[in-house]
Formats: structure tokens, C-alpha cells, sequence
């Protein structure tokens, strides 16, 4: 493989990013560099093979007790105190009359669910009320504290824009009480996730807008994780004991989800729905689930006839059983399984759910589209994921320009017959003149070269596995050739003009998105020779 990167004008494994970049490792010099964009946060799989979502800290100066937002009231507070983690940013409130508080507010979204979490403990043992206020609701829970550290924890539904976190006041401090408080969070959802710093404004960390995702789902080494925009249409995606229907009982947060927390939740032995009301077309729903004690349950879709699937959580088979949907079942470690159910409705989707149950269930997702994409977190309404992009324009001097070689590593992670996919284009800025690989309705890789619009060649391989596959397409003036996983497709075309291009992308490019992963990307200047190409793409 060294020579072939000593030859190479751009080669791109994914590893390295920031904010709206993705590293090439040659050129040296940056300028192979493949600028990103995706305008909304997204999840993808990290490197500890857990689920990462965007998590955001909406309380300001968290742990700035000094700050003007934190209002204590008859009550005297000493900075500089030792926090949870051996730092000095904790700060001890004394009290000086037995109807001292500590006040401090937080924006949040009317009608969604929000977890505050403090640290707290005493110079002795007592208890105190913590208490939200958010518009007409008040969430209060009278706590016991030590003289060792404690996460206290208030899930609550906010009614306002803004919300107010009250210590004290209610079931109040005894006067000259001792209480160090550090580490304040609030932020989505019904549990309180790892701690998140901030100061003048909310902290978000994870696959933010703009970041790259670099997925390890399944493997040691990363991938660029390139889809198309899709919407979850369910409203709580996690909550699954709200706003459901039916005989199932659903206990929320009862087991660790492939997300690494304890937001899971078990779903009892009868039938479970969600209303919706979707047009007829196409759709895809999806669930993370895990064996508790029955080994199989139902996936459904209902238009006034029920598209199901059945789904072994021991064996990890999935069955098609009613109106012949398309099941599938992709391990996500620990036990997990992503389940999914893509059928296409002759009438409007009313319902969607499960049937039979004991399972742990997590990540519900309902999306219009002929496959699954990386799941889209909801709390309260449908989110939309925007699409990747990653792209380098102005990249004549890497691209060949009279011959040239690219080569392409993808994890194919798509059933068969779920529609053509384009995935790499290189090309004149204007779609006219290209190179480009995609992926065929029915798995396989396909290779087209165009000039001023006229298609020059093509090249069509038999149906590809799920699974990781290489493939190079090897251009010159009436010499061109494609090879996938070390075999020639079709013979070398011998009346092929080359194309003029500046303009190289990945994902959500002039010809549509792509939901592979991408592993490599190489750009040779020269036209490689067959013996070269059977190589370079060999499993």
C-alpha cells in the first residue's frame, strides 16, 4: 500500500476533523482538506462503540456561583471551595435566617421535558427542598444531604421559556446551616447525562452542526458517515411510556441503552401503539431492543392493514410476516439490536408499534425513506437531521485531468432494492462533466464517466454483500476500466474522452446524497494499470 500512497495526489482516511473539516492525509500541506457542512446536530457511533448524541448544558455559569444569575437570599456565600473533582470552583452557602434560598434561571422549551442536576453536600447532615419552577409548573422534592458529595437530580415538563431552579425556601435551611453546591445542569430529557461546563452562554457537546461524524459502528477503524436529510416523525423517541397506547405496560429508565445510560426502557407483555397521521408512500420504523425475557416481538405499520415483522432478540433473525415489508436486524453490542420495518402503505399510516413484548426497548424512529439512517433524537416534536456534505473545490491540480484513478473503500450497510445512491462525484463545478461512483438499486457499484453531458462509459458490477467493498475507476483518453474488490467489471472502454473537473464531494452532492460510509478516498494523477487496480481494490 506504500507505494500506492506515494503515488497518489489525495489520499483521505478518516480520522482526523474539526468543525466543518475533514483531514486528508496528503496532501501534507491541508489543501487536500475536505471542507464540511451539515446544518444540524446528528448522532453517530463513537470509538467506545456507545451512541453519541449532541448533549446540551442550558444553564449558564455552572459552576460560577459568583455570578449575578445565581441570586442567594438571606444567606452568605464563600467562593473557592473544593468541587467533586478536587477544584476550587464549588461555593459554600451559610444561612442566616431559616427562609434562605439559592435561585438561579435557565431557558428551556415550553412543553419539553428537562432534567436539573446539582451537586450538593453539607458541613453536616440535613435536608433542604429543591424545587423548578416553569411557568405553572412547580417540580419539588425535599432532599437529605451528607457531608460527602451528591448528585441530586428533578426531571420535569417546562411550561415557560423560562425556568427558575430554587434550593431552599420551601422546606427550608435551618439558620446558620452549612451547603456546598457545585456543578449545576439542565438539559433535555428525563435523565441527567455527564457533566457539561459553562459560563455566559448553554454548552453542547458532541456531533454538533457542522461536525463530521466518524462512525465505529461495528469496527475498530472509522468511517465518514455521509446521509441524505431525513425527519423522525415520532415525538418521543425515548419516552416511550408517553403518549402511547394499548395493553402494554411501559417502565421508563430501567436498563442501560446503547446510548451508555440508563434511559431504556422495559416493555411489557400486550400491544403497544403511537398514533400518527402519514401520507401513503414509503416508510422505514426502527427500534433499539434487547432481550429480557421473551425472545421475539412484532414491528408494525398500520394503514388499515398491518405491514409486519417479527424479530428474534436471541438469534438476531428477522421475519417479514404481514403485507410483505423488508425487515432487518444490525447488532449494536451489549445485546442491542436496531430493528427495522420499511414498508411501503397503499393508504395514510394512522399507527405505528409493537406486538407482544418483554423486551428492553430504546430509540424509536419512523422516517420516510426505504431504509433506515443513524437514529434522529426527539423530545416533544419531529426533528429533522440535515444532510452531509464534504467536498473540495477548486482541486484541479489533484485531479487528473487527462488520466487519473479514483478509489473508493465503502461499508455498504443498505439492503438490496432500496433505491440507486450516488456517492462520489468528481466533476467541473457544473454536473456536466464528471466522474462518478454510485451504488444501483440492487447493491451494486456502478462507474460513469460524461463529457459536456454525453455519458462516455459505463460500468455496472454484479450485487455487493452488506458489508465493505473497494472499488477504482482508471481513466485515460479511450482507456478506461472499473474494478470492484479485485475483479475487472466488464471490459476496458476504448472510446472514452476524459472529462475536465475541478470539483470533488462526498454525501449530499450535484446528484444526490449518499447513506454509505466511506473508509478511503484516493486520487491518483495517472491512470493506474490493471494489474494495479486488481490489487489496490483486493479484500
Amino acid at each position: 500500500m506504500s507505494s500506492f500512497f506515494d503515488e497518489a495526489s489525495l489520499v483521505m482516511i478518516p480520522s482526523g476533523y474539526k468543525d466543518q473539516k475533514v483531514y486528508s492525509v496528503k496532501p501534507l500541506d491541508g489543501s487536500g482538506d475536505l471542507t464540511f457542512s451539515r446544518a444540524s446536530s446528528a448522532t453517530r457511533v463513537a470509538s467506545n462503540g456507545l451512541i453519541e448524541k449532541v448533549r446540551t448544558n442550558v444553564m449558564t455559569y455552572s459552576q460560577d456561583f459568583s455570578n449575578a444569575n445565581w441570586v442567594p437570599f438571606d444567606a452568605s456565600r464563600t467562593g473557592s471551595q473544593t468541587d467533586p473533582n478536587g477544584g476550587t470552583t464549588a461555593s459554600l452557602y451559610t444561612s442566616l435566617t431559616n427562609s434562605a434560598n439559592l435561585s438561579a434561571n435557565f431557558a428551556t422549551a415550553s412543553s419539553s421535558p428537562y432534567t436539573f442536576s446539582i451537586y450538593i453536600k453539607g458541613t453536616s447532615s440535613g435536608s433542604v427542598s429543591l424545587r423548578v419552577d416553569s411557568g405553572s409548573t412547580a417540580a419539588q422534592n425535599n432532599i437529605s444531604y451528607t457531608t460527602s458529595w451528591q448528585r441530586f437530580t428533578y426531571t420535569f415538563t417546562a411550561g415557560a421559556s423560562t425556568s427558575s431552579f430554587v434550593l431552599g425556601g420551601y422546606a427550608s435551611f435551618t439558620t446558620g446551616e452549612g451547603i456546598y453546591v457545585a456543578f449545576a445542569q439542565a438539559e433535555l430529557g428525563d435523565i441527567a447525562t455527564d457533566y457539561i461546563a459553562t459560563t455566559t452562554a448553554a454548552v453542547s457537546v458532541g456531533p454538533v452542526s457542522g461536525l463530521p461524524r466518524l462512525d465505529y459502528l461495528n469496527s475498530s477503524c472509522p468511517r465518514l458517515l455521509l446521509e441524505p436529510q431525513r425527519t423522525n416523525l415520532v415525538t418521543y423517541s425515548e419516552q416511550l411510556n408517553t403518549g402511547s397506547g394499548g395493553t402494554t405496560p411501559v417502565t421508563a429508565n430501567t436498563a442501560v441503552s446503547p446510548d451508555g445510560y440508563t434511559n431504556a426502557d422495559t416493555i411489557g407483555t400486550g400491544y403497544w401503539t403511537k398514533s400518527t397521521s402519514q401520507s401513503a408512500g414509503t416508510y422505514t420504523l426502527s427500534v433499539f431492543a434487547k432481550y429480557q425475557s421473551a425472545a421475539t416481538f412484532g414491528l408494525y405499520i398500520y394503514d388499515g392493514a398491518y405491514y409486519q415483522g417479527t424479530f428474534n432478540l436471541q438469534t438476531g433473525v428477522a421475519t417479514p410476516a404481514s403485507g410483505s415489508p423488508t425487515v432487518s436486524m444490525v447488532s449494536y453490542g451489549n445485546g442491542w439490536y436496531r430493528c427495522t420495518l420499511t414498508a411501503t402503505t397503499a393508504n395514510t399510516i394512522s399507527e405505528v408499534g409493537f406486538g407482544s413484548g418483554n423486551f428492553y426497548g430504546y430509540g424509536l424512529q419512523l422516517e420516510a425513506g426505504a431504509y433506515a439512517t443513524s437514529y434522529i433524537p426527539t423530545l416533544g416534536a419531529a426533528v429533522t437531521r440535515g444532510a452531509d456534505l464534504a467536498q473540495k473545490t477548486s482541486a484541479s491540480a489533484l485531479i487528473g485531468q487527462t488520466e487519473g484513478t479514483i478509489f473508493w473503500e465503502i461499508e455498504v450497510f443498505t439492503a438490496p432494492n432500496i433505491g440507486a445512491e450516488d456517492i462520489l462525484v468528481v466533476d467541473n463545478g457544473a454536473a456536466t462533466d464528471l466522474l462518478y461512483l454510485s451504488k444501483g438499486t440492487n447493491n451494486s457499484l456502478i462507474g460513469d464517466v460524461y463529457v459536456a453531458s454525453v455519458r462516455q462509459a459505463f460500468f455496472q458490477s454484479s450485487v455487493l454483500s452488506i458489508g465493505t467493498h473497494k472499488a477504482a475507476l482508471a481513466y485515460a483518453n479511450n482507456n478506461t476500466a472499473f474494478f470492484v474488490d479485485g475483479v475487472q467489471v466488464g471490459t476496458t472502454d476504448t472510446s472514452c474522452s476524459v472529462p475536465a473537473m475541478s470539483r470533488i464531494q462526498l454525501g449530499n452532492g450535484v446528484l444526490g446524497p449518499s447513506i454509505n460510509k466511506t473508509a478511503q478516498l484516493l486520487l491518483f494523477p495517472t491512470r493506474l494499470t490493471n494489474a494495479q487496480l486488481a490489487e489496490l481494490t483486493t479484500l
